[in-house]
């Protein structure tokens, strides 16, 4: 099988007090779902928009930072996925010369068994932005290809709308970062929009985990969606059951 990787490109997020933070791609979100599709036998591709280079979130390879990102009592293995993320992260050619998303047509979305939409908080700055990716996933929705997204990676949906101007996950029951973990963050208050609040103003069933930073997926037809980064390994392993039963 063939999977499609989109990432951010955003090395910076522009908040709401005009602060340009620093910010990428989440770490756990790419290594942990691509090993897992690797392990697997799949082919992994990645793009971004203009086929930029993604930058990772310095954040989420620090070890003394991870332990917050995690739930409660879980085991500390903080400075050795610390060290596995950025070893990947570095051996991975797919993130250093990236497919263009501009660059995909209807008939190279066909080519793929799933899209996965990794996250990140730069997320939030270029993908519910792009025109191209939206039209990207309306080729994926209208060819019934699995969809998974995990995190912020949910900010591609966003923009989203059907021939008839309506959301077309409406309705669908979903999960996303949640507002409780927004707000533990050094940039709470200050974001340029809070998931929970844009997925059900929209129309999804959101859900989530009964502890912070618990991990929590949920599926709901072609689409499969993780709550935060503890979520990865436990998303990922869902989205190949999807797969595997397209």
């Amino acid at each position: 099988m063939k999977i499609l990787v989109v990432m951010t490109a955003k090395a910076t997020l522009h908040l709401l007090d005009g602060e340009l933070h620093p910010s990428g791609f989440w770490a756990e979100e790419f290594v942990v779902p691509y090993q897992i599709f690797r392990a697997a036998g799949h082919t992994v591709d990645v793009a971004t928009i203009g086929g930029q280079a993604p930058t990772v979130d310095q954040t989420s390879i620090d070890p003394q930072f991870l332990q917050w990102v995690r739930p409660a009592g879980s085991k500390d293995t903080d400075a050795a996925s610390a060290a596995e993320y950025i070893r990947v992260i570095g051996a991975t050619p797919q993130l250093k010369k990236p497919l263009a998303l501009e660059s995909l047509g209807e008939k190279d979305i066909a080519g793929y068994d799933g899209i996965y939409v990794s996250g990140g908080h730069g997320a939030i700055g270029d993908l519910p932005k792009s025109d191209e990716l939206a039209q990207l996933l309306r080729w994926a929705i209208a060819q019934d290809k699995p969809l998974a997204t995990v995190c912020h990676g949910h900010t591609s949906l966003l923009a989203l709308r059907d021939g008839e101007g309506r959301w077309p996950f409406e309705g669908y029951r979903m999960t996303a970062f949640s507002h409780s973990e927004e707000l533990v963050t050094n940039m709470a208050g200050r974001l340029p929009l809070i998931l929970e609040v844009e997925l059900t103003r929209l129309g999804a069933r959101y859900e989530k985990a009964e502890a912070i930073w618990d991990s929590h997926v949920v599926v709901d037809r072609k689409l499969t969606t993780g709550q935060n980064p503890y979520s990865s390994k436990a998303l990922a392993e869902t989205f190949l059951q999807q797969l595997a039963q397209a």
